[in-house]
C-alpha cells in the first residue's frame, strides 16, 4: 500500500458538483500506478486503479466524457498525453474545449492550437492564397504601391489594351515579373502545405497567385484562379510557347502572333476549368483557410464564401475582410504555419 505523499496529482477535472482527480506514482522500475478518484455529491468517493507507463493513466478515463468537463489542474507529466487528446477531440462544448486549450498552451498558442485542432478534426480542408503568400518569399505585390514596376500602376499594363497597343511595355513588364521569379523559392509554409497534402489533411490549394511556387513545393492539387505566369501562349493562335521566346520579344513560331504570359489580365475572365474545380473543392470543404489577401479582386474574392465550413484568415495584418471569418491570426503565414506544424507533430498518434 503506498502512502498518500507518494501520488502525485497529474489531472484534476471540475463536474460542476465535485471533482475527477488522477493521480500517479511512479516506480522504481521506470512504469507507474494510478489511482482515479471521483467525488460525486450523488455518489460519494470512489476510486480505480491501474499501471502502466505514464501516459496509461487516461485509460481510466475512458468512461468519462472528460474533455467535454472543465479543467482544473494538468501536470506537465501527462501534459502531452492531454494534449494528444485534446488535439484530437471533436468537441461539441466550445466553452470546456477552450478550457482545455488555456489549461494546456500558452496563450501565444492557443490559436494555433485550435486551427491544429480544425485541421485534425475536418474531413475536408481547401486552402486559399493570395499575394501575402508570395511576398514572404520575397515576390514583390505588384497590386501595392511598393511593388509597382517604374512606379506604373498594373492595372494600366497588365490589360488587353497594353497587350494590343503598347506591346513592348507590356512585354517589359511581364518579362520583368519573370525574371523575379527565377531565384524564388518557396518558404517554409509553402512545404509545410505540401506535407499536410501528401498526408490527407489537405484536400486543394485554390490561389490567387500566379507565381507557380504550390507546385514548386510540391503541392498537387493546386487551381490557378488568375492563371500562371510562366505558361506563355500565343494571343492569337492560343498555341504554347516557350518563356524564352515571350522574354525576347520573338513572336508566334505557328501565326506570328504576340505571345503572352498565361495569367488573367484586367478584364478577362477567369480560367473556366480552374474555377469550376475550385468551387467544388470549396463547397464540399468543412474547413476553408484563407492566407495573405484582402480579398478586394472579385470573383475570386467569394472563394471563401463558398464553404458551408469552419473558416480561417492569416493575414499580416488585420483587415476588415477579417470580421466574416471565424479565427483569425494575425503574423507572417509561414511562422504561423509551421508553429501548427509543430503542434501537429508534438501530438502525433
Amino acid at each position: 500500500m503506498r502512502k498518500a505523499e507518494e501520488w502525485t496529482t497529474l489531472l484534476s477535472i471540475g463536474t460542476g458538483g465535485g471533482t475527477i482527480e488522477l493521480k500517479g506514482a511512479e516506480r522504481k522500475d521506470g512504469g507507474w500506478d494510478f489511482r482515479l478518484r471521483t467525488d460525486e455529491p450523488s455518489k460519494g468517493v470512489a476510486y480505480q486503479t491501474s499501471g502502466g507507463g505514464k501516459e496509461d493513466g487516461l485509460h481510466l478515463l475512458s468512461h468519462i466524457a472528460w474533455l467535454s468537463l472543465y479543467p482544473l489542474y494538468v501536470n506537465p507529466v501527462i501534459a502531452n498525453a492531454v494534449e494528444k487528446r485534446v488535439l484530437h477531440h471533436k468537441y461539441r462544448n466550445e466553452s470546456s474545449f477552450m478550457a482545455w486549450l488555456e489549461a494546456c498552451y500558452p496563450e501565444a498558442e492557443q490559436k494555433a492550437a485550435l486551427l491544429a485542432n480544425w485541421l485534425l478534426t475536418a474531413e475536408r480542408t481547401v486552402f486559399f492564397t493570395g499575394a501575402g503568400m508570395s511576398t514572404e518569399s520575397n515576390l514583390p505585390d505588384f497590386r501595392s504601391k511598393e511593388g509597382w514596376w517604374r512606379r506604373i500602376d498594373p492595372r494600366t499594363v497588365a490589360t488587353p489594351d497594353a497587350l494590343n497597343d503598347d506591346y513592348p511595355l507590356f512585354k517589359d513588364f511581364y518579362a520583368a515579373r519573370m525574371k523575379s521569379l527565377e531565384a524564388a523559392v518557396p518558404h517554409a509554409g509553402y512545404h509545410v502545405i505540401s506535407s499536410w497534402e501528401s498526408r490527407g489533411m489537405v484536400q486543394a490549394v485554390a490561389t490567387q497567385n500566379v507565381d507557380g511556387l504550390h507546385r514548386k513545393a510540391g503541392s498537387r492539387n493546386v487551381y490557378e484562379l488568375h492563371g500562371r505566369l510562366q505558361a506563355v501562349r500565343c494571343s492569337r493562335c492560343d498555341e504554347q510557347a516557350s518563356e524564352q521566346d515571350f522574354r525576347r520579344g520573338i513572336p508566334c513560331q505557328i501565326c506570328g502572333g504576340k505571345l503572352r504570359p498565361g495569367v488573367v489580365l484586367f478584364g478577362e475572365i477567369l480560367p473556366e476549368k480552374d474555377w469550376d474545380d475550385a468551387l467544388a473543392a470549396v463547397q464540399q470543404s468543412d474547413l476553408i483557410i484563407t492566407i495573405g489577401t484582402s480579398l478586394e479582386v472579385y470573383p475570386a474574392n467569394q472563394i471563401p464564401l463558398m464553404s458551408s465550413g469552419r473558416s480561417v484568415y492569416i493575414n499580416s495584418e488585420y483587415s476588415g475582410a477579417a470580421a466574416d471569418f471565424d479565427l483569425v491570426l494575425e503574423g507572417r503565414a509561414g511562422e504561423i504555419l509551421q508553429q501548427v506544424d509543430r503542434l501537429l507533430k508534438s501530438v502525433k498518434k
